[in-house]
């Protein structure tokens, strides 16, 4: 069986989303698609600061956009300011946000909730992730 694999060196993966089980079904759904390491963040303030620390630490980041305190769009906005050329993926099962809204938010691309791995991996590669083909037996 083939998978996609995103192909990275020392970057790190960083989800964000507020609702845990979501999260943890998010992060299962990355690790088919990369051998990185991943970080899980519930909070946009906390995974901002994580952020903060080391912008050129995260290859891509997947934030929802309802979260307590700082929504999504906020989120990204703030990260851009310190990594202009950082992939955030906006994913979110509000109605509000189109493809076009969403690049216009400053995101890479977008993934309405919920979504199949497919569609993780094709906006992935729209939004420059670079993906390689494994095979796994």
């Amino acid at each position: 069986m083939k998978h996609l694999l995103a192909t990275t060196e020392t970057k790190h993966w960083m989800l964000v989303d507020d609702n845990a089980s979501v999260l943890e079904l998010v992060s299962a759904l990355v690790e088919n698609l990369t051998d990185a390491p991943i970080e899980r963040f519930n909070s946009s303030q906390a995974a901002l600061a994580a952020f903060a620390a080391a912008p050129e630490k995260y290859e891509v980041v997947i934030t929802d956009f309802e979260m307590p305190g700082m929504d999504g769009v906020e989120l990204c906005r703030r990260m851009l300011a310190l990594a202009p050329k950082q992939k955030i993926i906006l994913a979110t099962g509000s109605e509000f946000f189109t493809k076009a809204a969403a690049q216009h938010a400053g995101f890479s691309g977008l993934l309405n909730k919920p979504f199949p791995i497919e569609a993780l991996s094709t906006t992935l590669s729209e939004a420059g992730v670079e993906m390689g083909l494994l095979t796994h037996a």
